[in-house]
C-alpha cells in the first residue's frame, strides 16, 4: 500500500488524499441538503423568514469551507509538502477568512434591512429607515471587509500598526483633496439621518424641479421626472435648497380645483351639485381617499365668474391629477344638465350721446360691439 507512485508520492498518501477530499465534498452536499430543509421548513412558517435568509447565506460558505477542508487536510498527508506545511496553514486560514467575511458580508445586508423594517413598523418611520438601507448595508460592508483584511494581513506576518498609522496620514491628505466628495457624503448622511426627504417622495425643488426620489446616495441624490429621465443632483445642493416634499409627513394630500360660475348662478345650488359631483368622483376614482368630505370655499368676485376652490382628497401626488382630472370632466358635464353656466371673459362698452359723435365714433363703437 506505500509503494510509491511518482513524485515520491505513495499509494497510501493518495488514497489519503483522495478519501479527505471526498469526505469533504460529501460533508459540503450533506450541508447544502441539511440548509435546504431547514430553509424550507422556516419558510412555511413565514413566507419572509429573517432566520431563513440568514441560513441561505451562510450555507453556501459553509459548503465552500467544508471542500477547502477535505483539500486541506488532503494535502497535509503528502510526505512531498511537509517543507511547505505553513505555507498550507496561513492559505488555509486565509482562505478561511475570506470565506467568513463573505458571509458575514452577506448576511449583515439581510439583517439590516429585516431590523430596519421591524422599527419602521414600531416608530412609524419607514421610509425614513429604507432611504438610510443602502448606505448602511454599504458602510458596514466596507468595515467588515477592512477588518478582514487587517486581520489577513495579520495571519501573514505583516506589522498592522505602521499600516494604520500611515492610513491615517494618508486619509488625511485624501480628506483635503476630495473636500467635494466629502461634503456631499456627509449632506447626504444629514439628509438621510433628518428623514424630511426619503427614497419615494415625491418633492419639488426650487426652479421648478419635480419628481420622485428614486436614490439617496454616497454623493448624489437621484430624481425620477414624470417623463422618466433621471435627474442627478450633488447632495450638497440638495440640503441647501429649498424643496417642497408632497409626500411629507404622510402620502395623502388634498386636491384644490378653481371654478368659476356666472353672477346669475344659484350659489346654494351650485354647492349642492357641486358637492355631489365631488363626493361621487371620489368613490369611483382609484387613488382617491374614499370617504373624504369634498367640501367649496367661495373666494372672489371675479371678472365674469363667482370664484370658488373645490378641496378633494387623493392618497398621492400622482394619484391626484387622476382625481382631479375626473372631477373637471365630471363637473362640466353635470353643469351642463343642470344648466349652471361658467362664463368667459367678456367686455361691455357703452358710449355717451351717441347720437351727437362723429363717424370715427361710430367706428370705434361698430369695433367694440364686434369684440
Amino acid at each position: 500500500m506505500d509503494r510509491e507512485l511518482f513524485a515520491e508520492i505513495t499509494t497510501g498518501e493518495l488514497i489519503y488524499m483522495g478519501s479527505a477530499m471526498l469526505v469533504g465534498l460529501v460533508l459540503a452536499l450533506a450541508v447544502r441538503l441539511i440548509a435546504n430543509r431547514l430553509k424550507a421548513r422556516l419558510l412555511r412558517r413565514a413566507r419572509t423568514s429573517i432566520r431563513a435568509q440568514l441560513v441561505n447565506d451562510v450555507d453556501g460558505a459553509l459548503s465552500l469551507w467544508t471542500v477547502v477542508l477535505g483539500v486541506y487536510l488532503g494535502l497535509l498527508g503528502l510526505s512531498l509538502l511537509e517543507d511547505y506545511l505553513f505555507v498550507l496553514r496561513q492559505g488555509f486560514t486565509v482562505i478561511s477568512i475570506i470565506v467568513v467575511v463573505y458571509a458575514v458580508v452577506r448576511m449583515q445586508g439581510h439583517a439590516i434591512g429585516w431590523y430596519t423594517k421591524r422599527m419602521g413598523r414600531r416608530t412609524g418611520q419607514t421610509k425614513v429607515l429604507n432611504s438610510m438601507v443602502p448606505m448602511a448595508k454599504r458602510i458596514v460592508g466596507l468595515a467588515i471587509m477592512a477588518m478582514g483584511t487587517l486581520i489577513i494581513l495579520d495571519q501573514l506576518g505583516i506589522s498592522i500598526a505602521p499600516l494604520v498609522a500611515g492610513l491615517g496620514i494618508t486619509g488625511l491628505a485624501v480628506a483635503l483633496a476630495l473636500q467635494g466628495t466629502l461634503t456631499n457624503f456627509f449632506a447626504g448622511l444629514n439628509v438621510l439621518t433628518d428623514g424630511s426627504i426619503r427614497v419615494g417622495d415625491f418633492v419639488e425643488l426650487e426652479g421648478g424641479l419635480s419628481g420622485e426620489v428614486d436614490q439617496i446616495g454616497w454623493r448624489t441624490t437621484r430624481i425620477r421626472m414624470f417623463v422618466n429621465n433621471m435627474v442627478i443632483i450633488p447632495n450638497g445642493r440638495l440640503a441647501e435648497s429649498l424643496a417642497t416634499n408632497y409626500s411629507f409627513p404622510t402620502d395623502e394630500m388634498s386636491v384644490y380645483v378653481s371654478v368659476g360660475v356666472a353672477y346669475s348662478s344659484d350659489l346654494d345650488h351650485v354647492e349642492r351639485v357641486t358637492v355631489e359631483v365631488a363626493k361621487k368622483v371620489l368613490a369611483e376614482t382609484p387613488g382617491s381617499v374614499e370617504g373624504y368630505q369634498p367640501s367649496i370655499w367661495y373666494t372672489d368676485f371675479g371678472h365674469s365668474n363667482i370664484n370658488f376652490w373645490v378641496v378633494l382628497r387623493a392618497r398621492g401626488y400622482g394619484e391626484s391629477w387622476l382625481v382631479k382630472h375626473n372631477f373637471v370632466k365630471a363637473l362640466f358635464r353635470r353643469y351642463n344638465e343642470e344648466g349652471i353656466e361658467i362664463s368667459f371673459p367678456a367686455r361691455n362698452i357703452f358710449m355717451r350721446n351717441a347720437a351727437a359723435v362723429d363717424q370715427p365714433a361710430e367706428g370705434i363703437q361698430e369695433s367694440a360691439q364686434e369684440i
